[in-house]
């Protein structure tokens, strides 16, 4: 399936920006491990693939495996910062990514079933981490047991941020969301077990702080924050960098069919000059 311009520019933003503060995994798969995207269930038992081969026998069309080969799960952008280095130039955004993250980067108001996806994609690395995820060719001794409850009973060290530009009071109410103990508006945080940070770029303040998660709002946000970028002065840390990605989304934006709110940020980003 193709993709949107605008998760192509997010995707390519998102990255431009972060390099510099660790590595950047775009369109990367959790479990991370290519062995525990394996899963031989029922194959430890042969109990289901032996039922398959006897309700099939005599038709040669049909191949039975012990395998299952589990579907990867892309994640939009897995970042692991230099823990000890300064994301002061970022704003918010540096000051969110103190710890291995997983970014999800939504161009619409989210559904609860897209919240699940992303929680999901969090939970499969955090247990891919702490070894609740067995590989399909090990077995599980009891020595193997205990280091893993083991490490379930450590902190947890892995975050998940979705950058939405509105979300319904009724979805964080019933994600039981409450507002960031930074105290700023459109900043939600999710129980601690989730590890997870809600931005809603339409509720952001405008200032410098909190500009780089602005340009990936949408509508009167995010226009008014590219204004704000074009305005800055022109060795503003990364404001070259993000003129560059706006205006390689603007050359995407002009070969595809414009809706009116496209219509409006493309004659906005026709003006950025490099």
């Amino acid at each position: 399936m193709s993709r949107s311009a605008f998760s192509i520019f997010a995707q390519r933003y998102i990255a431009a920006l972060l390099n510099d503060f660790g590595k950047v995994y775009l369109n990367t798969p959790v479990p991370r491990d290519p062995n525990l995207r394996v899963y031989k269930m029922p194959s430890r038992s042969n109990g289901g693939t032996n039922l398959l081969r006897a309700m099939t026998e005599g038709n040669k069309r049909i191949m039975i495996s012990p395998e299952v080969i589990g579907e990867a799960s892309l994640v939009d952008v897995l970042f692991e910062p230099v823990l000890n280095g300064s994301r002061t130039s970022l704003g918010l955004l540096g000051e969110l990514l103190f710890a291995p993250c997983i970014i999800e980067l939504l161009h619409w108001s989210p559904t609860s079933w897209e919240i699940q996806t992303c929680l999901g994609h969090w939970l499969k690395w955090q247990s891919e981490t702490n070894g609740a995820i067995i590989p399909a060719h090990e077995n599980l001794t009891n020595e193997k047991k205990e280091n893993n409850e083991k490490k379930k009973e450590e902190v947890v060290d892995k975050i998940l941020l979705i950058v939405v530009p509105s979300i319904q009071s009724k979805q964080l109410i019933g994600w039981g969301a409450q507002t960031s103990i930074r105290d700023i508006p459109g900043v939600y945080n999710l129980p601690p077990a989730f590890c997870t940070t809600i931005i809603a770029t339409s509720e952001l303040s405008k200032n410098e702080y909190t500009l780089w998660l602005r340009l990936l709002g949408r509508g009167p946000t995010q226009r008014d924050a590219i204004q704000e970028l074009m305005n800055l002065e022109f060795d503003y840390p990364h404001r070259e960098s993000a003129l560059r990605q706006l205006q390689q989304w603007y050359q995407l934006l002009s070969k595809r069919q414009m809706g009116k709110e496209n219509r409006l940020l493309e004659q906005l980003l026709s003006r950025i000059e490099v």
